[in-house]
């Protein structure tokens, strides 16, 4: 690379190509070159361009590997910045032998050469050539830099302003629409945007130095000084200066020179203002020097000339006018210190009269404002909007401010009328203004842009609240007494506080919504020409309600209560005690304003919606997305309530006759009605589980969901079974039926439908089978699957319709943003069922979540839920939504308790809990029993059954103990399973058991014969919070546990079977489990009895859990089959015929699935 072709990069194309011409033309001349300290190379020439006196340069470059890498260059010409003239000097420069390194190459043999005069033409014309067409750009550049020149109000009077914007330019030529003020400063080491011409740099750096900065950048700079013309002259010359409008006017181009005729005009107020006119009535004249005109029909802008000095024009064309009693005196003035520099003077008028003229008080409403910066000392500033009443004075038709005390004058039929002010009426309208409330303004705000005032400047004294409720309460009562004492009042479009003529007719009206399930209702008042509803706006009037509302009581209190079948429905509503304060504080006055429209409000009697509010407030949690309010069939109770509610307010309730109809039938209902169990069901149903069927029938008759959240043991699996078989006997089981439970409990419910009903086809979508099973889901009556497959297989099962879906141990189901509650809201169910013990363990969002799932219409969002009852109920113990909460969900929500149903209960109930293995634990039993199967066998095949006992109760030990917990099992292959994440099932659910059963308020024993089994749950009782006591043989003090555990200071007891087996009286427990089934059922009982027999008051429930499929559910089968069966395992003085046979051994020893 040399220096002349690394100079191409620093210069646009044309600005070389015309600098290399000039070049070689030989009109670079006085070129001088110095090298500063930094190495920067300095030059210094001169240039001669189409002008009589050459242009002048000063260029800085610095040269690396021959090649010049920076070069920044000035000139005095109208471009300014790396011109065509700075490239000619550079070429000039690297054209030099020196520099080059070279001898100077002979020229090529070039065109034949230009006279001078004819050099210069064609310069003239292509500079006239780019005058005319403005600058070029390629195709790839489709931004543009405008000039928009325009009039604006300046301090002093009407001044010319211009405003730089970039916009781009769209494929059709037009411009878009994302025009923005473009930056006048310019560094000179700043690399330009491409739409940025050279031209452009001089005009934005010429703009930087000259013109004052503006406070606001899209009004542009004042066109002030000598310089002002110049400017807009090159502008001009770009091609790219509009008027006012740049979308709506084509670019302004130059025009001729004009003479105008200075004059002075007149107001009708007498003042007088010096102006130019022309014989073009649509010129508007720039106050420059010398002055410009715009022509806003031919779109030209040139020179204007008139008899006034350039100067003085300039000044008195942006000055204020000359209020009339001024005329006389400037005249004279004016004519002695500028004599025939300004021979146009104004004329003071002919004649005068004073007049006594009475004000009109005026009070406006407007929005003052005052700059705020939020970031600090030269942060950006914003304008606050200020609600201000503005106090003026109307004498005679003109508006005068209460601050100035200069007289009125105008002119009427060429007479100057003067008025003197009346101080005294001033000053009582202002007292006036005080006597409302409103205080006068102590901050200087600007009103409609105009400069700060302060005092005649009103305001509602306090904080946002009591400044909306004071400038309301102006409009309604001040504002009318003010006009009828003859005050102008007058209120602007931007007020924030418009009021809207008080309603008359109210009327409630339930429209059809959606069909047969959702009905939408409105709040319907006439606003002028316009019906409006109320329900969306009044949502936050009872937000603010809820806020002020401090009525409450003890949160510990249960927030529902069921002891009854079917109550009489969802009633209506008690007027809420702490409502009449909450609305006293929000209607003092005994009108509330509520927000119709943009800043429009509505006056509505507080004594009207009072009896409303109540049933509003609930049914404002049932708001949708977009505020609208609709009433389910769910919600039949609130409507009945509204009613009542809306007769009690005389609003009429329009519309949905036979909706209402329906609602009066359920609030009237008598109770559920009684059905037969089904024939096939293998139970005798207790009372209390009868009811609970009742219930699931009519629930599903009406296709309703709920949920049955009957204590733990009460037997929600048979009330559920026996729903499904009803259904079924009934011919009404034409889908299957679904079920979703945790893991651990699958098993529980195979055995389960098995043994209460049978006739059930039941699959169960788990295992290695249930990819292959799912192509049959149609073929059964019921269909088990587990929570965590629930996500897994969400489109297998959303494919599939249910007649009913089950949700056992819903608890599962409280948190609304889990995988498997999201893919419950996904199944089409005719009827949803959750089972839960403990429908509410922590905070009301569990409640909210689990109706989710099985009556989906019942409440609003989880948003709106939490404003209605969660916050209220939960922080603020607002008794009444507490019972509005009860009243709701009453219908869908049956829970028993077993104090409520204790004389229903026998003595003691034994619960078998059936606990699916988890995959790895279920391959490390079948290790287990491959192994001691072939041991077992050849140990027989040597020794005979008789001899083979010790070998054969070692393997079911071992089998037992992979059951119980794979960490029992003293072998390596178990070790090595425990390390890659094998886990007890049976343990994770007698820890999802516990806590449960805790809250229920059971006090436990539990019992396990192996005390290493108890060393592993300890641990995780701490890791729960849960305090226990511990029986092993261990034990030396037995005493303190038992006493501690009777005297209810632990609500756990953990004891070993041969510890504490027998000899213990422990009748503070209700609840007893059995960890790992004890071979002999005698022993087992003798445990049981520790809590079960005399001075027990209460029932006892006992659980076993099993693992499904492995030795522990077949021993317990066999023993049905064999009642001596584990006697003659342990008894060594068994007889022949009471040991097991190689059946039994094949029967215990067979496959986990066999």
């Amino acid at each position: 690379m040399t220096l002349l072709s690394s100079l191409r990069r620093h210069f646009d194309a044309g600005s070389y190509e015309r600098g290399e011409r000039y070049q070689r033309q030989g009109r670079v001349s006085a070129l001088q070159a110095d090298r500063l300290p930094d190495g920067t190379m300095r030059l210094a020439a001169t240039v001669q361009g189409s002008q009589w006196i050459p242009y002048v340069q000063s260029v800085l470059l610095r040269v690396n590997a021959n090649a010049v890498t920076m070069l920044d260059g000035e000139c005095d010409c109208p471009v300014g910045i790396n011109c065509k003239h700075v490239a000619a000097v550079a070429i000039a420069w690297a054209s030099r032998p020196a520099e080059a390194g070279t001898a100077s190459p002979k020229p090529a043999p070039a065109a034949p050469a230009l006279s001078a005069p004819i050099s210069d033409l064609l310069e003239r014309l292509g500079e006239a050539a780019a005058r005319d067409g403005g600058d070029s750009y390629p195709d790839t550049v489709r931004k543009r830099l405008l000039y928009v020149l325009r009039m604006e109000e300046g301090p002093n009077g009407r001044e010319a302003a211009v405003c730089p914007l970039s916009v781009s330019l769209r494929k059709d030529d037009r411009f878009g629409s994302d025009d923005k003020p473009y930056a006048t400063g310019w560094n000179q080491g700043q690399i330009p945007a491409k739409f940025v011409t050279p031209s452009d740099r001089a005009i934005l750096q010429f703009m930087a130095q000259q013109l004052s900065h503006p406070s606001h950048p899209e009004k542009g700079r004042a066109l002030r000084g000598e310089w002002a013309a110049g400017l807009v002259e090159r502008m001009l010359r770009t091609g790219r200066l509009y008027w006012e409008d740049f979308r709506a006017n084509p670019p302004l181009r130059p025009g001729p020179d004009r003479a105008g005729t200075a004059r002075w005009t007149g107001d009708d107020k007498g003042r007088q203002r010096f102006d130019v006119g022309l014989d073009t009535p649509s010129a508007v004249v720039l106050p420059t020097v010398p002055l410009l005109y715009v022509d806003v029909e031919s779109w030209e802008c040139g020179s204007l000339t008139t008899e006034v000095a350039p100067h003085l024009a300039a000044a008195l064309l942006g000055a204020p006018p000359l209020p009339p009693a001024e005329v006389a005196a400037f005249r004279n003035a004016a004519a002695v210190r500028f004599g025939a520099r300004l021979p146009v003077l104004p004329e003071p008028p002919a004649r005068t009269e004073a007049r006594r003229v009475r004000p009109r008080p005026v009070l406006r409403l407007r929005c003052g404002r005052t700059p705020y910066s939020p970031f600090g000392y030269g942060g950006s500033m914003m304008a606050v909007p200020i609600p201000v009443g503005v106090l003026e004075f109307d004498y005679a038709g003109t508006r005068l401010a209460g601050k100035t005390t200069a007289p009125l004058q105008w002119m009427e039929d060429g007479t100057l009328v003067t008025a003197e002010r009346i101080p005294a009426d001033e000053t009582k309208a202002a007292a006036r203004l005080n006597g409302t409330g409103l205080i006068r303004n102590e901050t200087p705000l600007s009103v409609a842009g105009g400069p700060p005032v302060r005092r005649e400047l009103f305001v509602v004294p306090g904080d946002a609240f009591e400044e909306s409720a004071g400038w309301l309460t102006v409009c309604h009562s001040v504002l009318p007494a003010l006009r009828g004492e003859g005050w102008i009042v007058e209120i602007d479009p931007d007020f924030p506080y418009q009021l809207a003529e008080a309603p008359g007719n109210w009327s409630f009206e339930i429209g059809d919504g959606s069909g047969i399930d959702w009905f939408g209702l409105s709040l319907g008042v006439d606003v002028g020409r316009e019906r409006v509803d109320l329900l969306p706006v009044l949502r936050s009037v009872i937000a603010a309600l809820d806020a002020i509302d401090a009525d409450a009581v003890s949160p510990d209190d249960a927030f529902f209560d069921i002891h009854d079948d079917f109550r009489d429905g969802n009633g209506a509503s008690e007027e809420p005690r702490g409502l009449d304060a909450a609305l006293d504080a929000l209607a003092p006055d005994g009108i509330l304003f509520v927000p119709v429209a943009g800043n429009r409000f509505l006056p509505l009697e507080a004594e009207r919606l009072r009896p409303l509010l109540g049933v509003l407030m609930e049914l404002f949690g049932l708001q949708t997305g977009d505020g609208a309010v609709r009433i389910g069939r769910t919600h039949l109770g609130d409507l009945a309530a509204l009613e009542e509610a809306a007769e009690a307010a005389g609003v009429p309730l329009l519309g949905a006759d036979a909706v209402r109809r329906m609602a009066r039938t359920l609030r009237e209902a008598g109770g559920v009605p009684a059905v037969s169990p089904p024939a096939g069901l293998r139970a005798t149903l207790r009372p209390y589980q009868q009811a609970g069927l009742d219930w699931l029938q009519f629930l599903g008759a009406h296709e309703f969901g709920g949920i049955l959240a009957d204590d733990m043991g009460l037997g929600k699996t048979v009330q559920a079974l026996a729903h499904l078989l009803a259904e079924k006997e009934a011919g009404r089981l034409d889908r299957p039926c679904l079920l979703v439970a945790p893991t651990s409990v699958l098993g529980n419910w195979r055995m389960e439908a098995k043994r209460f009903a049978p006739e059930l086809r039941t699959l169960v979508l788990h295992g290695p089978q249930r990819k292959a099973a799912q192509g049959t889901l149609g073929d059964h009556d019921l269909v088990v699957t587990s929570y965590a497959l629930l996500p897994r297989d969400r489109a297998i099962l959303a494919a599939q319709p249910w007649h009913l879906a089950i949700f056992d141990e819903a608890q599962y189901l409280k948190n609304p943003t889990s995988q498997a509650t999201k893919a419950t809201h996904g199944l089409d169910a005719r009827q949803r069922l959750c089972l839960s013990g403990t429908p509410v363990e922590n905070n009301l969002d569990e409640l909210w979540s689990l109706f989710s799932v099985a009556v989906p219409s019942l409440f609003g969002d989880r948003t709106g839920f939490r404003r209605q009852f969660r916050t209220p109920i939960e922080k603020h113990g607002d008794a009444e939504r507490q019972r509005i909460l009860a009243r709701r969900v009453r219908p869908f929500l049956l829970r028993r308790t077993k104090e409520e149903v204790a004389g229903e209960l026998p003595p003691k109930t034994e619960i078998r809990e059936s606990v699916e293995p988890q995959a790895a634990q279920r391959d490390l039993y079948e290790t287990i029993r491959l192994a001691m199967d072939q041991r077992v066998r050849e140990e027989i095949a040597r020794k005979g059954m008789a001899r083979s006992h010790i070998t054969i109760l070692d393997a079911l030990l071992k089998l037992r103990q992979a059951c119980c917990d794979p960490r029992l099992v003293r072998l390596e292959s178990a070790r090595k399973r425990v390390a890659k994440g094998a886990a007890s099932a049976k343990l994770d659910r007698l820890l999802e058991m516990l806590p449960d059963l805790l809250a229920d308020g059971r006090r436990i024993l539990l019992f396990s014969q192996f005390t290493s089994m108890l060393d592993l749950i300890k641990p995780e009782l701490e890791t729960l919070g849960i305090p226990f006591v511990e029986l092993t043989g261990e034990t030396r003090d037995r005493e303190t546990p038992v006493r501690r555990f009777q005297a209810r200071e632990v609500p756990l007891f953990l004891i070993s079977l041969k510890a504490g087996g027998t000899g213990l009286n422990l009748t503070a427990a209700d609840t007893v489990i059995h960890y790992d089934p004890w071979w002999n059922p005698a022993v087992e009982d003798q445990a049981t009895d520790r809590a079960h027999r005399i001075g027990q008051d209460k029932p006892v429930f006992v659980y076993k859990l099993v693992t499904a499929g492995t030795v522990e559910e077949r021993m317990l089968e066999l023993q049905e089959r064999k009642r001596r069966l584990g006697e003659a395992v342990y008894d060594q003085a068994a007889t022949e015929a009471d040991l097991l046979t190689a059946a039994d051994i094949d029967f215990l020893l067979a496959p986990i699935d066999g």
